[in-house]
């Protein structure tokens, strides 16, 4: 199949002669005449490869490329090579920091242009390579996290129907089958964890938008974190400001952010220290901030904190185990929310996580 070349000047005679040059290259030729016309057509066409002037009347080569690079995400992968006349190092960093790949500056040379956009479709073969394959791994993660799911929560119910007998069992053999109840519980939170992970990277973890009172969520959060606490002699204190108005939200996923925060503090909080939560209402929307007096984390680390399984140095007080997904799936629900989650922390004095919601 012939490569598809987008070619957009407001110049008529500058079209026409790379038209007939990379038709007679063995080109698909895509041809516009300004800019309004190139975002249409490139919605309508799907080019290979986007030949782009800077200067045109009704929309600039720079807003074309931020409209396709920056507000339509499926044009992330083709590449758009800017043709000017402008030379000046400003306007080069500018088209490339809006998603241009390459700038060609005018009078160019028409056989270096051809190598410029032959080198641009290598780029996006590689790509499409490359999304494909992250596509087909996604695939494989959802299905076979699916599969293992069910049998690995049916071997953990089997182990606690077990420990109920603990009459008729050994010491040694309750403790082995206390090891491998917490195993399975590790893998099924992995599983379950890798599962979000692909349900974010193909867009298919959606909210499920509704009032929610936040105070609610935060009680309950605590509630199904308090035995935890209480084991390690953790003192859990909570603090609701008043008149803290509902936000529109998904409840679940909100769930889901504070109660692996709080099970992150529980975690790496020695005994008979504190975990405070703070619900309160800030300009713009209401602030949850989880503040523990654990273990901490070193600074230079802390740029990593979000990303997905990071190995951090700092280590759970009762070996407690996670996945390195948790802190990452986090990040992703409340960016999904519009929202903004942060971390400040100073090793052997604790850690705070403060997440920020519109309302």
């Amino acid at each position: 199949m012939k490569p598809k070349i987008l070619i957009v000047d407001d110049v008529r005679e500058n079209v026409e002669i790379l038209d007939q040059y990379f038709s007679a290259k063995g080109f698909q030729t895509v041809l516009a005449y300004g800019g309004l016309q190139a975002v249409d057509k490139a919605e309508r066409e799907r080019p290979d490869v986007i030949l782009l002037d800077v200067m045109m009347p009704d929309l600039d080569g720079f807003q074309v490329c931020e409209i396709l690079k920056k507000e339509r995400t499926h044009f992330k992968n083709i590449p758009i090579i800017l043709v000017t006349a402008k030379e000046d190092i400003e306007s080069k960093i500018k088209g490339l920091s809006l998603g241009a790949e390459d700038y060609v500056t005018k009078p160019y040379d028409i056989k270096e242009l051809e190598a410029r956009v032959k080198g641009a479709l290598r780029l996006k073969k590689a790509l499409d390579e490359l999304k494909e394959l992250n596509e087909l791994k996604n695939q494989f993660l959802g299905m076979a996290s699916h599969d293992i799911k069910s049998p690995i929560s049916r071997i953990e119910k089997t182990v606690e129907t077990m420990l109920k007998n603990k009459s008729s069992l050994k010491p040694e053999q309750l403790e082995l089958l206390r090891k491998i109840k917490d195993e399975a519980g590790g893998v099924f939170n992995l599983i379950t964890d890798l599962l979000n992970v692909v349900k974010i990277e193909t867009g298919k973890m959606g909210l499920e938008l509704e009032k929610v009172a936040l105070d609610k969520l935060v009680e309950e959060v605590f509630r199904m974190n308090q035995v935890a606490a209480e084991a390690k002699k953790i003192n859990v204190g909570i603090q609701i400001d008043k008149d803290v108005s509902k936000i529109l939200a998904d409840p679940a996923r909100l769930l889901e952010v504070f109660e692996n925060l709080l099970t992150n503090a529980i975690k790496f909080t020695p005994s008979d220290k504190k975990i405070t939560i703070h619900l309160q209402k800030v300009k713009g929307g209401v602030e949850v901030s989880i503040s523990d007096e654990g273990v901490g984390i070193p600074k230079n680390e802390l740029p990593r904190i979000f990303d997905r399984f990071a190995r951090l140095s700092p280590q759970s007080t009762h070996g407690e185990k996670g996945t390195g997904l948790g802190l990452s799936i986090c990040k992703q629900i409340v960016d999904l929310h519009k929202g903004k989650i942060d971390v400040q922390s100073e090793v052997g004095k604790g850690t705070t996580f403060t997440v920020f919601l519109p309302s």
